[in-house]
């Protein structure tokens, strides 16, 4: 009995051992792999249409008073008071009831999405925006869209993919080609340091299409010159307070920088007292991007290299004509330009 015992106990100790108790060499799997994520650029709405310029719409004439809303990031930068008064000229010369409204700051995103459901609920006739954020907006148009408020969408860019994914529908983008815009201002920059030299740069919102595309504008156009180093890139939010902050701070880090280039006018007023404060005027170029009057002004005295004009009050006048005109059955481009235009010493106004 015992050997029996003793052999059967062999024989499981065997068996357990040939069906996985110790460690076996991998086997092929024949499950197929997972399929890999489309690319943003490969899908219809991640690709944009060709930009075209704006239509004339010749003798129109609104058949009834409609009631546009003009929803902007805030009211504190000067670029959005120009967008503001170019939609309220366009507005009285149709004889069109404009809302012009905006968030408290260039951050609050979800206290613009209040703004546009409020806007919404108030069964204006379309609504034109000028997003802070170019995805957690999307939720709030697409209540818009529920409503038949048509959308149209202007500066900063509602990212396609968002909206694709969302079922979100706009009529039209309307704005600048910010990449363009911002390569411009930087090749000029790195022209005016003879190709040489530590470079830095202040991003605005990163995640933000208008943000992102500035900061691949910069990027590309210093590649092209092989004796210029980029040393630092850091947001500072669009906002002024924060330019001077965080530029002050590259500054202790990258004391030898000979360049920088600011997504936006705001940030560079504040990089330029970064700059006054640590005793280095003149001896660092900014150039920028929006061409506000205090920015015309840092040109002119010789403190700003140059800036980005994108004309804010054509965007805003633009947005309210492409409103009418589709509220009056007109076919609106899925794509309008508004240029940009490099401002120097030798073209401020």
């Amino acid at each position: 009995m015992r050997t029996t015992f003793v052999v059967a106990l062999v024989t499981v100790i065997l068996a357990v051992m040939l069906t996985g108790g110790c460690p076996r060499k991998p086997q092929p799997t024949s499950q197929a792999p997972l399929p890999a994520q489309p690319k943003a650029a490969q899908t219809p709405a991640a690709t944009a249409p060709e930009a075209g310029t704006m239509p004339d719409f010749p003798g129109l004439a609104p058949s009834k008073k409609y009631k546009i809303a003009l929803i902007m990031k805030t009211m504190s930068n000067p670029f959005f008071q120009a967008m503001d008064r170019g939609a309220k000229g366009e507005a009285r010369k149709l004889g069109v009831d404009l809302s012009s409204l905006a968030a408290s700051k260039e951050t609050s995103d979800l206290e613009q999405a209040g703004i546009v459901e409020n806007e919404v609920a108030k069964a204006v006739d379309a609504i034109c925006i000028a997003p802070a954020d170019s995805k957690s907006l999307v939720p709030a148009l697409l209540k818009a869209n529920q409503a038949n408020v048509p959308v149209i969408n202007i500066d900063n860019r509602i990212d396609r993919l968002a909206a694709q994914q969302a079922g979100l529908k706009l009529v039209t983008f309307i704005g600048p080609d910010n990449e363009a815009g911002a390569e411009k201002a930087a090749r000029y920059l790195a022209e005016k340091l003879g190709g040489q030299g530590k470079v830095a740069m202040l991003e605005g919102i990163r995640g933000v299409d208008n943000a992102e595309a500035r900061k691949h504008g910069f990027e590309k156009a210093m590649t092209a010159f092989s004796g210029i180093t980029v040393v630092d890139s850091q947001s500072a939010r669009w906002e002024l307070e924060q330019g001077e902050t965080v530029f002050a701070n590259m500054l202790t880090a990258h004391p030898d920088i000979t360049g920088l280039f600011c997504a936006n006018d705001m940030m560079a007023l504040g990089a330029l007292r970064a700059i006054d404060a640590a005793k280095l005027k003149g001896k660092i170029l900014v150039a920028s991007y929006d061409n506000l009057k205090a920015a015309q002004d840092k040109i002119k005295a010789g403190d700003l290299l140059c800036t980005i004009e994108q004309h804010p009050d054509l965007m805003g006048a633009w947005g309210v004509r492409c409103a009418v005109a589709l509220l009056e059955g007109e076919t609106i481009p899925p794509e309008i330009a508004v240029p940009t235009d490099l401002i120097t010493k030798e073209n401020v106004k």
